[in-house]
């Protein structure tokens, strides 16, 4: 057998593709743009301190202060840890709570930037604390 074709190319040709023309549907109607306002600075106000922060949960409900206050205290405790640990938090009516940025200081203190976003208006709020009412018989 002999080879009879010509030399080969250095050059590939390639196949073209014309891309289909994109089609828009005339009917489209953009979502209304929602104006929000710009963030403003908050004068700072009194410091909650533990104390009273127990006497506002304890008044919202039917439970004595000395049986809610190892229950609240345990609660806290486990918020610090894990804003301690960077884990992000998602507690309604509160909101969702992160770490944004932490600086150790030395000696297990710790300065952490948090930030907060809200709940909307009523979102996460269930029941109104005032109409507590035990339905249920399970010890939870």
């Amino acid at each position: 057998m002999s080879n009879t074709s010509k030399p080969s190319s250095k050059t590939v040709k390639l196949n073209t593709v014309v891309p289909a023309p994109v089609i828009t549907p005339l009917n489209v109607v953009a979502p209304e743009t929602k104006i929000v306002g710009a963030a403003v600075t908050v004068p700072q106000g009194e410091m909650l301190k533990k104390a009273e922060f127990l006497d506002r949960a304890v008044s919202r409900t039917d439970v004595k202060k000395r049986d809610a206050k190892p229950a609240i205290e345990a609660a806290l405790a486990v918020l610090a840890e894990a804003l301690s640990n960077g884990e992000e938090l998602n507690l309604p009516p509160m909101g969702k709570l992160r770490v944004v940025k932490s600086k150790d200081l030395g000696e297990g203190a710790k300065v952490l930037t948090l930030k907060l976003r809200t709940m909307k208006d009523g979102a996460g709020l269930g029941a109104d604390p005032s109409d507590h009412t035990d339905d249920d018989d399970s010890d939870d």
